[in-house]
């Protein structure tokens, strides 16, 4: 226990020089530029934005910074080494998939190749083990994030959908900055003050036999930035559950990936099933998620009677009588609401004393009030999903570099 005690303090201690490093803030530069066009799209949309882009900002670059001290753990605990990896061949393979489609820019795919290829071919020579296990533990970190903070910054969004017209949803886009602590085998004499005695089961991903043969091979941290993203979209479920769905079948992904990485080391057959596993998987993971939200009924669909709220705005009088996400609102100060008509008609006269009636997608009764003396409202802040097809709404189309560049030149 003192020995994880002691590496807990030293990931601590080097966790400011990757923090340091530039490529961290490039990283945050550009979670900033998203969360400024979030926030432009919002109001082009609802005329204002749900959320400041200052306040997403801080809130990606403190949960991308205790993701990163959890990966960091991670990969000290089981030995993560990213010596023979091939990262110099995994990161050309990746960029050339993403021309292909965004998706593909997930190590899973590149790095799923590179393994296959070096295995078949023995052309490059890498340790297939330790870059899966890589991938396993980015991807963890990643689902440890989706599930606290998927949702944190979630857009309300309105979709051309083929059966319903135009309905409401969730785009869920968060971009993290990562500093975790890697680990890399040198050769060399360190001071005996600077090395930690581990146990002799350690490391589970086990390096090249020619490294371990050496006496002089040590393990040494090394500070590192990942960029981690998540993209999603709501229609079927709130934005926390489908969030929370995505990181469970993620979080499952990786826990049998990395097992696979620690068999690699016990036997060349397992190589074959991680390299295979990991795009494969990976592509299971989206297929099926997208296929769930295109086939089930959509929630924010307009309702037979009342108004249903798509989103509410931060410190407006709905969020302040606790009206939220799918609540149908079906009574205004006694006056039934049949559509968007009637509950436009009602604000239109500014009341300065609101009682509502409403009822949670739960199935939950509320009965709210809001007094708005002496000047009245003319809106609760609330974002109401549209009867008839609205001027903005998003189109979901994800296409790589070469469809866009075909597209420009097919005008």
């Amino acid at each position: 226990m003192y020995i994880f005690i002691k590496i807990a303090l030293m990931i601590l201690q080097s966790l400011p020089a990757a923090i340091l490093n530039p490529f961290f803030w490039v990283v945050i530069f550009i979670i900033w530029l998203q969360c400024k066009k979030s926030a432009e799209l919002e109001k082009s949309m609802f005329g204002a934005s749900k959320l400041n882009p200052k306040d997403k900002l801080i809130h990606s670059v403190f949960s991308g910074i205790l993701g990163g001290l959890i990966g960091s753990f991670v990969v000290m605990l089981i030995g993560v080494s990213i010596t023979e990896t091939g990262l110099i061949y995994v990161w050309p393979v990746a960029i050339i998939l993403a021309i292909l489609h965004p998706h593909l820019m997930c190590f899973s795919y590149a790095g799923g190749l590179i393994s296959l290829f070096s295995l078949i071919f023995g052309f490059p020579k890498i340790d297939v083990a330790g870059l899966m296990a890589l991938v396993a533990v980015l991807h963890l970190v990643e689902s440890v994030l989706i599930y606290f903070f998927g949702n944190a910054n979630a857009s309300p969004v309105f979709i051309k959908d083929e059966r319903y017209g135009v309905i409401g949803g969730f785009s869920l886009q968060e971009f993290w900055p990562v500093p975790i602590i890697l680990l890399t085998v040198i050769i060399g004499e360190i001071p005996v003050k600077s090395v930690v005695q581990m146990p002799d089961w350690w490391p589970l991903i086990r390096p090249s036999k020619e490294l371990l043969k050496n006496p002089n091979a040590i393990f040494m941290m090394l500070p590192v930035v990942a960029a981690l993203g998540y993209g999603d979209i709501a229609l079927t479920t709130t934005p926390k559950i489908r969030a929370r769905n995505s990181a469970k079948n993620l979080l499952a992904f990786s826990a049998l990936l990395l097992f696979l990485s620690v068999m690699v080391s016990r036997h060349v057959l397992f190589a074959y099933a991680a390299a295979i596993f990991a795009p494969v998987a990976h592509e299971m993971l989206i297929v099926f998620g997208r296929k769930a939200e295109m086939n089930n009924l959509p929630v924010f669909i307009p309702p037979e009677r009342g108004v249903k709220i798509l989103d509410v705005i931060n410190g407006s009088p709905a969020q302040k009588m606790g009206l939220g996400p799918g609540d149908i609102i079906v009574a205004v100060n006694g006056r039934e609401i049949i559509g968007i008509e009637d509950f436009n008609d009602i604000f239109n006269q500014y009341p300065t004393y609101i009682w509502l009636e409403a009822n949670s997608i739960d199935g939950e009764k509320k009965e709210v009030e809001f007094k708005a003396f002496p000047n009245g409202i003319n809106s609760i802040g609330a974002i109401i999903v549209p009867e008839s097809e609205p001027q903005t709404f998003v189109v979901v189309e994800q296409k790589g570099l070469l469809y866009r560049i075909k597209k420009f030149f097919n005008k």
